[in-house]
């Protein structure tokens, strides 16, 4: 169905701004998730929504008629449907007690659960119907409608981070459905102009009264998490705490509690605290971020006190190693602690590295009188940035490399992070760290450590911190590294210290004497022989710790940059097998439990969504035998495409140095460069077949010189200044981007010459095997690593256009029939 109206060029801004609603809601959403749910659960929502995206073309083909009647007044009504029940979502997630943890506690949470998946389905249904049908309405003009999609989303990719830090998280939702009214718009001007007046005047109303609207709504954490903990009486009796300061930011939400009214006495319960301190606790603001991960302020006010704790603490403990002042380097600055322990105990200089700019803020400045105005000490740098790639492009060296409590619950990439991906725990990340100690200098990892009900220890996370010291030691061709390793327990605690040179005898006697003085436990000490199970592994040959590993249930060989995964995962094999379970938190293994059942829905939906259209075609007489090739070959479009954008994205991080510049220059490059290609793909080779061939040859030669010398490329510029780092990734991606761009339109050109009925169907299974593969790349990285998920991505793009080549070969000989 050709498009004839005079105002039909309406319908590409009206793509661009549907698709940039999309791509923003999608992001702002997993944000929102975050906060309220758990960063897996936020995955599993938005990638069940999504497919309600891909079903509309399903739609669309099961019921042409929406096709063949006044589809102008159709899409107008699905997109300022849209526009309204988007806002209106914010009230369904503010007061539904939705409760992921409890699914097998509470049946009424799966009522919960289905009020959340409609809440977020509906919106992406109805913004699909609204794509679906424009490339179905202008399939002849394919490359322009798919480069408006295209670069819509790349836009929606570069403004949803801006957007969230000034707006917050809800109001780039509201932001999203404010483009969804404004494509609203167009569609209307597409049927008829008067209708046009509606959706502008909702246009201003959101504008108007969005911020009040969601501000005047109460977003509350899912109840397992910390925050809940922290601000309900139970925590401290008969006292119970408010936020007074909350902030969306696409890191992270932040919120402060206020301090307590009293000092309460340190019981024995705080973390990593000496059984010498017998004081009271500090008044501290807890800053929850996304409602659990946890950093603290303390009160300035009594220095004197303040001084006691801190060397009382688990966080003096490298110092007992070091030269007197020492140069620092701090990983996640957080709330101030690491930087309060260099400064009583004299450092002569002190640089904290902060991953979220609303945290460093309170730090140094709103809140700064309260904490004692640290970060402006002499010697003290407190800065934002990612810790891992400052090390990168840092060329001083340090006595001490220091990081507490960095591996939390926080995302990577704007709450995308499902199974804890994080690069500063890799080999490659250790390696770095010691290449950037003075002689003498120290790593110190320290992190909450669960504890069995006797008291003493797990060690399977720990085990993935020590695999990786031990693996970046052998790099540096250590022939004994378990000599260069020290792991103590201070308490609820677990800190490893990690030396390049081996730790003396002298230096063992010293840690062996703070623990018994202050009540740690040490758990691996060179020259001692300690009976547990990370002692074990340290000690083992390193053939029997490959076998260790390889018995394993839990994955235990070392993270590295190819596959970053730094909390303990099971194997595939055993994640359903109870016999294996660890008594870890349940969310620490609930993001890979619930990837399975995912994937399957997300299998299973896509099937309904391939297989019910072709079962009606069939039943209507209307089946072609190119369909089989058609199904495969956008399948592989969903596949590849998405194969590759995920593992660009987790390459990035460490290029560009922040996960939101990962996101946002990765998705807009990619998106934008396709949309550039979509719209150059007729142009330049008329001929669909041929057209095809350059686009797969340019793909497959950029795709191994990619996989081949990316790491290269970063290396190379990796010291160099973000905007040049910036316009390297463009220029890296978008070649990429442009020759991926052309496969959608060249092969709707073919459905339009070979079955022109199936263009929905078409739109409909490469929008649902795209939730597929964003599921399956994150199952296959954690086994094979991101590379591969790179190198699959082109064998993909290979099989599908070999399918789409046989299915016009079988078309053409029916026609000839």
């Amino acid at each position: 169905m050709a498009l004839a109206k005079p105002r039909s060029a309406a319908i590409y801004p009206a793509v661009f701004l549907t698709s940039a609603g999309v791509l923003m809601l999608q992001i702002a959403l997993t944000r929102l998730f975050s906060f309220t749910l758990w960063y897996n659960f936020a995955y599993v929502v938005i990638s069940l929504a999504l497919l309600g995206y891909g079903a509309s073309g399903a739609l669309l083909s099961a019921f042409p008629g929406v096709l063949r009647g006044n589809l102008g007044r159709t899409l107008f009504f699905c997109s300022i449907a849209s526009a309204i029940l988007i806002p209106a979502s914010l009230v369904v997630y503010a007061h539904t007690p939705f409760y992921p943890l409890q699914l097998f506690r509470d049946q009424a949470q799966w009522a919960y659960l289905v009020i959340y998946y409609a809440a977020a389905g509906i919106p992406f249904f109805l913004a699909g119907i609204c794509i679906a049908g424009a490339i179905s309405a202008a399939s002849e003009r394919v490359t322009r409608v798919y480069c408006a999609d295209l670069v819509g989303a790349g836009l929606g990719a570069g403004l949803v981070v801006t957007a969230i830090w000034h707006l917050e998280t809800p109001g780039g939702v509201i932001l999203a459905a404010g483009l969804m009214a404004a494509a609203a718009i167009c569609w209307g001007w597409w049927w008829r102009p008067v209708a046009a007046v509606a959706p502008l005047a909702l246009v201003a109303l959101l504008a108007a009264g969005g911020g009040p609207f969601w501000r005047s709504l109460d977003f509350r954490p899912s109840v397992e998490k910390l925050m809940v903990r922290l601000t309900e009486p139970g925590w401290v009796p008969r006292y119970r705490r408010q936020p007074v300061y909350t902030h969306w930011g696409a890191v992270f939400r932040v919120d402060v509690l206020e301090p307590l009214g009293k000092r309460v006495p340190a019981t024995g319960w705080y973390g990593g605290l000496s059984v010498r301190y017998r004081g009271l606790l500090p008044r501290i603001l807890h800053i929850p971020h996304d409602g659990d991960a946890n950093a603290a302020i303390f009160d300035a006010s009594n220095e004197r006190d303040l001084k006691r704790f801190i060397e009382d603490s688990e966080v003096s403990l490298p110092y007992l190693l070091l030269r007197p002042r020492p140069k620092v380097l701090i990983i996640g600055g957080g709330g101030g602690r690491e930087v309060l322990a260099a400064i009583y105990h004299e450092a002569e200089s002190t640089t904290a590295v902060e991953l979220d700019p609303i945290t460093a803020d309170l730090i140094t400045r709103r809140l700064a009188d309260y904490a004692g105005r640290i970060t402006e000490r002499p010697g003290v740098h407190y800065m934002v940035g990612e810790g891992r790639s400052f090390v990168r492009r840092s060329r001083e060296k340090y006595d001490l490399i220091q990081m507490h409590g960095t591996d939390t619950l926080t995302a990577t990439s704007m709450g995308a992070n499902v199974l804890f991906e994080n690069y500063i725990y890799t080999v490659e990340a250790v390696t770095d760290y010691l290449a950037h100690l003075r002689d003498g200098g120290v790593l110190c990892i320290s992190e909450i450590e669960p504890t069995t009900p006797l008291g003493g220890f797990f060690f399977p996370h720990g085990i993935l911190r020590a695999g990786a010291a031990l693996e970046a030691l052998r790099r540096r061709g250590v022939e004994h590294p378990e000599q260069n390793i020290a792991a103590i327990a201070p308490r609820g605690e677990m800190a490893y210290l990690v030396q390049p040179r081996p730790f003396t005898r002298r230096e063992v006697e010293r840690l062996k004497r703070y623990c018994a003085e202050n009540g740690f436990l040490p758990v691996h000490l060179p020259h001692y022989k300690l009976h547990n199970e990370l002692a074990h592994f340290l000690r083992a040959a390193p053939d029997m710790r490959a076998q260790l590993i390889h018995a394993s249930p839990i994955r235990r060989d070392p993270p590295t940059d190819d596959r970053p995964f730094i909390w303990p995962y099971y194997k595939w094999r055993h994640v359903f097998n109870p016999a294996h379970h660890y008594e870890l938190a349940t969310l620490r293994w609930s993001g890979q439990l619930v990837m399975v059942p995912l994937l399957g829905v997300a299998v299973l939906g896509s099937l309904v969504f391939i297989l019910g259209p072709l079962a009606l075609f069939r039943r209507r007489g209307l089946y072609s035998p190119a369909a089989s090739g058609l199904a495969v070959y956008f399948a592989a479009l969903g596949f590849g495409f998405m194969f590759i954008e995920i593992s660009f994205i987790q390459k990035f991080v460490l290029f560009l140095g922040y996960p939101t510049y990962s996101l946002t220059v990765v998705l807009s490059a990619l998106l934008v460069s396709s949309g550039v290609g979509s719209l150059a793909s007729q142009r330049l080779i008329p001929r669909a077949e041929r057209s095809l061939v350059w686009a797969l040859a340019g793909l497959l030669a950029l795709g191994v010189v990619y996989i081949a010398a990316g790491s290269h490329v970063f290396e190379a510029f990796l010291g160099y200044a973000l905007w040049v780092r910036i316009v390297v990734a463009v220029g890296m991606i978008a070649p990429l981007g442009f020759a991926m761009g052309m496969f959608f339109p060249t092969g709707i050109r073919v459905v339009n010459e070979v079955a022109p009925q199936f263009v929905p169907w078409a739109w409909g299974i490469n929008a649902s095997t795209s939730v597929v593969a964003a599921i399956l790349a994150v199952m296959l990285a954690m086994s094979v690593g991101f590379r591969l998920v790179a190198v699959c991505a082109l064998a993909v793009y290979v099989l599908g256009v070999a399918a789409l080549y046989m299915a016009h070969r079988r078309a053409h000989i029916a026609s000839a029939r």
